[in-house]
């Protein structure tokens, strides 16, 4: 087993404690009290769990009682793994209708239905091999095999979204279902440099976006219905289907099960990687910035306004990585030191940070932890432990650390 302290990292020589301003079953009810977090106590351990995968992306669990995790590649396939085990066949193989030839591209999550264990019904997000000059960025739902429950039927597949992306980078890719029992989905800004398109502040498209949808109805035009507390669900002031926009490449995001709050990890461009967070009750419409701001700090122009913007929790430079992957706060039993905190990293260090509340109420950050891992995503299992995910085949579950 790894282990890793917050007191002992050596990338590049630094420590640094970077400022801050200012659904499965859950393992805690929420509105649980979370206790204060001291950033200079954060360590945890990593323990393999499973090697040899083939670029894995995220991990779900079903929330259906068996135990199983579901483990997507970004090729196509989603895997089973079970008392320790991965299955050998597919739960799901698209790779037919998926494309992964962009670094960024393939398919990028997996989202199983809040009623899974009754309707066996679950949601994928991937980017099509047709639509658009590189693919369309898509939801698409599928069904478990009537005769076997851990096949999924690929014939099955009914697309609710498909936006036609310009670029084959900044997809976003992640479904999640919230507390609410919508369908959250993070779109990037279509892509190349800067958000050409000036998509990021448009809220008459799609991209650069988390959408709040209502798959459980449909609509006279869509698969899907629009939940009527979305902000814009007149579709006056923009597009019906968005909760957050300003957002440059969501990759990962998360609510946390003991309170619902909601944290984003936003990719950054040049200088800037940033951890962006709704309240709980929240009634959306947020305005993270982007393209205006990158983290704190104006973007586009030299004097910026953060007027109606909202300003991250939390931010790195490209000094300590490239991409930042969003994780979930912790609200497992076993490592009861970092039960209410948040656990992050970033793909190109490897490093993973703490946030969480202090006693003074602020956001505190710990120093970064190295891994040495390139982080695509990390994982949350039905009791509330966290796993983390390496691009290179290897799924690690978090452990107590010293």
């Amino acid at each position: 087993m790894i282990k890793f302290s917050a007191w002992h990292w050596g990338w590049r020589g630094a420590i640094a404690a970077l400022a801050a301003l200012a659904m499965a079953a859950p393992a805690v009810a929420q509105g649980t009290p979370t206790p204060p977090f001291d950033p200079a106590r954060f360590a945890f351990g990593l323990a393999p769990v499973v090697t040899g995968l083939d670029q894995p992306v995220f991990l779900a669990d079903p929330n259906d009682g068996s135990g199983r995790l579901f483990i997507v590649e970004r090729s196509g396939q989603i895997l089973i793994l079970q008392a320790g085990k991965v299955a050998p066949k597919p739960f799901l193989d698209i790779s037919d209708i998926v494309t992964s030839q962009g670094q960024e591209q393939g398919l990028l999550s997996v989202a199983f239905d809040p009623d899974f264990k009754t309707n066996r019904e679950f949601y994928v997000g991937y980017t099509a091999a047709s639509g658009g000059p590189s693919g369309a960025d898509t939801i698409a739902r599928y069904t478990v095999s009537q005769s076997d429950p851990n096949r999924a039927d690929p014939a099955s597949g009914e697309v609710l979204l498909a936006i036609p992306d310009p670029y084959p980078n900044h997809n976003g890719g992640l479904v999640m279902f919230g507390p609410d029992g919508y369908l959250y989905a993070g779109f990037g800004d279509g892509g190349s440099e800067g958000d050409p398109d000036g998509n990021g502040q448009n809220t008459q498209v799609l991209l650069g976006k988390i959408l709040r949808l209502d798959v459980h109805q449909r609509s006279a035009d869509t698969p899907y219905a629009i939940p009527p507390g979305n902000p814009f669900a007149d579709g006056k002031n923009g597009r019906p289907e968005i909760w957050a926009y300003g957002l440059r490449n969501p990759w990962r995001f998360s609510f946390d099960r003991g309170t619902g709050d909601l944290y984003i990890a936003d990719v950054g461009q040049d200088r800037i990687e940033e951890i962006d967070f709704q309240p709980a009750g929240s009634k959306g419409g947020q305005n993270y910035g982007w393209n205006l701001l990158e983290g704190n700090d104006c973007y586009a122009e030299a004097n910026c306004s953060t007027a109606g913007m909202t300003m991250p929790i939390a931010t790195y430079t490209h000094d300590q990585g490239c991409s930042v992957t969003g994780g979930y706060v912790y609200r497992g039993s076993s490592i009861p030191a970092l039960q209410g905190v948040y656990l992050f990293g970033d793909y190109c260090s490897g490093l993973i940070w703490g946030l969480g509340r202090a006693a003074s109420g602020d956001w505190a950050l710990s120093a970064p932890v190295s891994t040495k891992l390139n982080i695509s995503s990390f994982g949350e299992d039905a009791s509330g432990e966290l796993y983390v995910i390496d691009l290179n085949g290897g799924m690690y579950r978090v452990t107590a650390g010293t």
